[in-house]
């Protein structure tokens, strides 16, 4: 490459911020995953997580009570689902796979364009979305309501008179930061386990 081109560059990756510190600081150094970062207003509790785990595997969260979140994200699949194109709510097509939820708790974007900050946004805009779980907020509180150990668990976990919906994103959400996988050959070697990984 010629000196002025190398230069250009430089000068380029200098204004785009892109130096050697800018990067350092967008590509950490490589480590084992941390503990999973749990938001200061949806703290984990176990009957909070057992509460969503209930939730997320119960087709009552959507439009005709048809589709719950594993039918998208199955365990069975990795959490995701294999085909190129995901199932869709009944009589519409998806245009996107669905994404794993394992380790989906350390992002900061979620889905495929980045549209959700946060677990607890992304499970409202997919029980909610056209495609996805076309739910209505005041239907599905309703059916929740009618399930008595469901309004039991909502009074004891948030202090809800009634199973609110805002509610059940939370404890869907606190649900999936137990969906991890830090145990890999890696995460054991970077926390000294040197015996971990293979010469190869």
């Amino acid at each position: 490459m010629k000196k002025g081109k190398t230069l250009s560059l430089a000068v380029i990756a200098i204004a785009f911020g892109l130096g050697s510190t800018a990067l350092a600081d967008v590509n950490p150094p490589l480590a084992a995953l941390p503990p999973v970062p749990v938001p200061k207003d949806n703290p984990q509790s176990a009957a909070k997580i057992e509460l969503g785990k209930l939730l997320f595997f119960d087709s009552r969260i959507g439009g005709d009570a048809s589709v719950s979140c594993a039918d998208c994200h199955a365990p069975k699949q990795g959490w995701g689902f294999n085909d190129p194109i995901s199932r869709g709510y009944p009589g519409v097509i998806h245009w996107r796979n669905s994404q794993t939820v394992v380790n989906a708790a350390y992002l900061g974007k979620l889905f495929w364009v980045g549209a959700a900050k946060s677990l607890e946004a992304q499970a409202p805009s997919a029980a909610k979305g056209a495609v996805s779980g076309n739910g209505e907020a005041d239907m599905m509180e309703a059916r929740l309501a009618f399930i008595p150990e469901y309004a039991k668990q909502f009074r004891a976990i948030f202090g809800d008179r009634w199973p609110r919906i805002s509610s059940a994103w939370k404890a869907i959400a606190a649900f999936e930061r137990t969906l991890t996988h830090d145990q890999t050959p890696f995460d054991k070697f970077m926390r000294g386990d040197k015996t971990a990984l293979s010469a190869e």
